[in-house]
This record gives structure tokens, sequence and C-alpha cells, in this order.
């Protein structure tokens, strides 16, 4: 697995903080054994050596030269307030420095060692982030402080990959610190026009900045979301800017405050900047960046801001699918069985990255992992890569699939959508994919959810081009028991079929089933996905581009679909979408046990003869 060097040396400093032998440690990590050898022992030097105290006269010395040196700082007509730090307003600028020459000087330069590989959530991250200051205030080229300022901006970022990396929630103190240094180096550059290569490092460094705390959002603290808006509406500005400049219009932290969703869908205007993605009134004006043109009758990808009044303002926008067709993704889901910093390999196909990949978790080989995949004009890339909701993961948190009709107009609710009878909260992570169709009342939609306790919330809603009538509810899940007389099936309650069939208990199964008047479920019938001991099943989810014999080609390879395999949901087609459980062949290919077509007629128009590329294997 790939793994950065500075989760690395995290995990080998506790190690050694506990007491285990430095060689023992290296040998875990062969590729960077080197570089840790070296570090740990510089580490357990500082650990042995003892607290030197100074001499009475050297400590008056030093606080002399501080004191000379901090007066020199307020009286010549520098730019203080560019450097100061987030904890500016409580310490001046010269008493922070004294303090952290104070910590110097009273633990000769362990306790400042010992900070450099502080985490945001250590004790000692606050000494870091000072450390970093008291260096600056002795730089005097601007263009070489705000190049420092700009890689501190960086450590911060691989701080936050780190903590989401080990499950841990981003705090504010690492938010502050980011949006702090980003400001110090644009406030300096605003008065170098000249320094066209630093303008440009900005910008491509708020970008990719700006992309990884929105696709971060669900991993934020809670109290952390003041420090988050700030941070990315600072980002947002800084491109709107040009690097450096001041944008004629700007994102304000409140226009982030109801969170941050990401709609694919059909475009309508509906007045001016006002334009209806997929049944969502969005705002898109001069505040909005992109790479592409939103056109009336095409589809186009946003990432909205959501107000608390719940406005919606698009921050960046993909205007036009492949081909001018709907901009859609497919779903890789299943263990990893290897990762580089180039791609992950799954179900026997290997998925590269890109620069603009999200990455939100450092996988071992055999855990679950979910791919978003889309075809750019460089090739099929995988566009995001995060944990899978495992089925199996916990008897109080199931992962479920649900297919229902939506109830009610929800187009301008960002709370909770009542679909098939039931209540699914719609989070600031929630994706809704209307490439086939408007969020509306009577919509057809696929929801990925997760049942926490009898709380059910959406990860996923992606409405279908069906014909479904709405009293017919599909329910994939964990068969977990009887519930009195009722199944459960990932803690939702079902009717058992009168034929008295009953699946595993611990089974992935479908169940086909039918609302009654007092909208309970009635099951017609079930399929048995994945017994409790089978192997983990590879679950993928794309739209075919290709039918030829018993294979179908999607946006990730081909899938071989045997006589053996069940196909529920619908007759599939070239351009329809599927969602598909495979088991790995004889061959290394994918062969089918479970197919459920979603859509009942092509929703790629353009696409209806054209065969998509696919990765190698």
């Amino acid at each position: 697995m790939f793994r950065r060097y500075s989760s690395v040396l995290d995990e080998c400093l506790a190690a050694l903080h506990h007491g285990e032998p430095i060689e023992r440690i290296v040998a875990r990590h062969p590729r960077h054994a080197t570089r840790l050898r070296s570090a740990l022992s510089l580490a357990a030097r500082v650990q042995s050596s003892p607290r030197v105290t100074p001499r009475a006269e050297a400590q008056e010395r030093s606080w002399r030269l501080v004191r000379e040196r901090a007066h020199q700082l307020r009286t010549g007509g520098r730019r203080v307030t560019a450097r100061r730090a987030s904890y500016g307003a409580v310490l001046k600028p010269a008493a922070a420095l004294i303090a952290v020459l104070l910590f110097v000087s009273s633990f000769g330069g362990g306790l400042a060692y010992a900070s450099q590989d502080a985490m945001p959530d250590s004790p000692l991250y606050s000494i870091k982030l000072a450390t970093e200051d008291m260096r600056l205030w002795f730089v005097f080229d601007e263009k070489h402080e705000a190049e420092i300022l700009l890689d501190q901006s960086n450590q911060r970022v691989d701080e936050i990959r780190s903590m989401v990396s080990q499950g841990k929630p981003i705090p504010e103190n690492v938010l502050g610190a980011l949006e702090n240094r980003n400001r110090r180096a644009v406030s300096i550059l605003h008065d170098r026009p000249e320094e066209t290569g630093l303008r440009a490092l900005v910008l491509t460094q708020a970008q990719e900045q700006e992309d990884l705390l929105v696709a971060l959002f669900e991993q934020v603290s809670d109290d952390a979301r003041d420090e988050y808006t700030k941070a990315v509406a600072s980002l947002h500005n800084v491109r709107l800017g040009g690097g450096a400049g001041t944008a004629l219009v700007a994102v304000q932290p409140e226009d982030l405050l109801g969170g941050i969703l990401s709609i694919s869908g059909q475009v309508q205007l509906l007045d001016d900047g006002t334009w209806s993605i997929g049944g969502f009134a969005v705002n898109v004006d001069d505040r909005t960046l992109g790479n592409g043109e939103i056109v009336a009758g095409l589809s186009a990808r946003v990432v909205v801001a959501v107000s608390a009044n719940h406005r919606l303002q698009a921050l960046s926008l993909i205007g036009g699918g492949l081909l001018d067709g709907p901009d859609t993704s497919a779903l890789v889901n299943g263990p990893v069985e290897s990762i580089t910093s180039d791609g992950v390999k799954i179900g026997g196909t290997f998925f590269r990255f890109s620069e603009s990949t999200s990455q939100t978790y450092d996988f071992e080989p055999g855990e679950l992992a979910e791919i978003t995949i889309r075809t750019t004009a460089d090739g099929i890339v995988a566009d995001k890569i995060k944990p899978a909701a495992s089925t199996r993961t916990s008897t109080e948190i199931r992962a479920l699939t649900f297919e229902g009709t939506i109830e009610g107009d929800v187009s301008g609710s960002m709370s909770e959508w009542l679909i098939g009878g039931f209540q699914f909260g719609i989070t600031e992570s929630t994706v809704v994919d209307a490439s086939a169709g408007d969020v509306r009342d009577g919509a057809r939609v696929q929801v990925e959810a997760v049942n926490d306790r009898g709380e059910l919330q959406a990860s996923r809603v992606s409405v279908l081009a069906s014909e479904t009538e709405a009293g017919f509810v599909t329910v994939i899940g964990i068969f977990d028991g009887f519930q009195g007389a009722q199944w459960a099936v990932s803690g939702l309650p079902v009717i058992p079929p009168e034929n008295g069939a009953e699946p595993q208990v611990g089974a992935l199964i479908s169940v086909e089933t039918e609302r009654g008047d007092g909208g309970d479920l009635t099951a017609s019938g079930f399929f048995e996905i994945e017994g409790t001991d089978d192997e983990e099943l590879i679950r993928t989810q794309g739209t075919i581009s290709g039918i030829g014999g018993s294979s179908w080609t999607l946006e990730f390879g081909d899938v071989s679909i045997q006589e053996s395999a069940e196909i529920a949901g619908g007759e599939p087609g070239v351009g329809q979408r599927v969602l598909i459980w495979s088991e790995r062949g004889e061959a290394g290919n994918l062969v089918a046990r479970y197919v459920r077509v979603l859509d009942h007629r092509s929703i790629l128009g353009a696409l209806d003869d054209t065969v998509l590329p696919a990765p190698a294997p």
C-alpha cells in the first residue's frame, strides 16, 4: 500500500515513544528504512538528552535581544498584519515570538523538535504552528516568505489527509491554520504583480485544496464547520481573484452554512442567473468556476454551496456530459487487491488515478473500497475512492439499496425526502444524480443509504428512467432474521412472502415488495445474492455501452452474463444502467451472479451505437 512518509513517521515515533526498538520499527517499513532510521535515531537522542537550564546571564542576554528585535518589528514599517497567526488577536506578534523563544530556551529545543511532527489532535500542535511563525520573523525577503507560507499550507493539507486516513475528524485548528497561511501568502503577492510564477502556484494550490475540502466535507468535525466554511470560501475567492487579486464578486462563508452538494442533471433556464439542474433551482453567476458552459437542454454537473436558508449557489460547473449526453458515473465496490500512488486494482481491473482523484483513506489490500469512475478526455479514471459501506459491519448500522418513488415536492428540501413510504435523511454529503430526469414528486429513484439504528441516511440518490408503479419497492440488504412476525432486512420491516420461503440469516438478499394501504411492505419474492460463507462479491454499477453474446461492456470493462445469473428489474439494453454483483471467474473476469436493471430505456441517446473504451485489466 502506498503511504505518505509523514504518516509512516507519525506511527513510528509513537512506537518509539512506547519503547519499541528502532530496528524492529524500521523493519516494518523497508521502503522508508533509510530515512526512518536516521529520524528515529535523532528522536531517540532527543528523548534521552537531559533537560537544559540556561544560566541566568544567558537568559537575560537572550531576553534583551528579543526585546530589541520586537521593537524593530513594531517600528520598522513591515507589514505586521500579514504575519499574524490565527492566535494573533490574543498575543501581539512580539509576544508570540517571545513565547516561542521561551519554549526553545527553557527546553533546550527538545519541545520544539518534538512538535515538528505533531498532528492537529496533539497538544504540541500549537507549538508547531508557533515555531513555524517564529522562523518567518527572520525572513526578510517577501517572495521567499510567500513561498514558505505556501509550503506550510501544503503541510496542513498533508495533516488533513493523514487525519482522514486514520478515520479521525478534521479539527478546526488545522483548517484555521490552512486559511491563515494562504491568506498571508496572497496578501504578500497582492503587492507583487510581477511574481507570475508564484501566482500560478497559488491558483493551482487553491484549486487542489478546494477540491479536497469539498470532497472531505463529511469528515469535518461539528465544531469546525465555521473554520471550514471560511477556508473553502477563501480558497474559492483566491481563484476568482486570479491568485492574488481582489475578486469583484465573492463567496461568503455564510453561503456554505447549509453544506455542499454534488448535483448532476438536465439544464433548463428559469430566469436570469437561475437555472434548473436536475429539478433544483441553482444560481450560476460570476462566482461559479469550471471548465464548461451551461446550456439549456444539455446536462451539467455542479458542486453547490447550500446556505442556511437553502439557497443554492454553484461553486463549480462541468457542462455537457460525454458526447453531450448525460454526465453519468460508474461505481465499483469490492476488496482492494493492490493500491499505489498511480491507481487501485479491484475485481481484476486497474483503475488509474488522475491529479484530481479524491482519496479519503489509506487502504490496505483486502479492505473494501468504493470507486467512482468517470470517462474523461484522457480515458477512464478513478474520480473518487473511499471506504465502502459494508453491509456486514454492524448489527446496528446496516448499508442498504432501496428503490422506490418520491412522494411530494422535495426539490427545495435539504433535510428529509419521503421515498417509497420511508423518510430518508439528505445530508451535506449526499450525491444527487438526476441525469435521467428531474428530482420531483413521482420520480422513481434508487437510494444508497445507511440504516443507523432506525435512521435512514442517503449517501446517493439516482433518478431512474423507469415506469415501475409507485406501489412496488425493492430492498437490497442483509437479512437480520425475524422481528416478531416480520422480517428485518437491513433493519427495515418486511412481511414475509406467502410461500413460506426464508433466506439464511446474515445473507445479502434482494427483496421485491408491494406496499399495502397501511404502508407495510409485503414480500412477493427474494433472491439470495451472497451467503454468509461466500467470498466478498464485486459490486458494480454502470451503463451498458455494448451487448455481445453473453458479455456486456460497461465503463469499467466487460462482465460475463451467463444463464445462471439472476436478472431482475426489466430487460437490459444499451444505454441503460445496471447494478451487478459479480464473482471472479477462472480467467480472472467478472461473472455476474445478480443483475438489477435500473432503467427501462436508454438514457444516453448519442451513445446507443457506441462502445466506450474500457480500462485494461
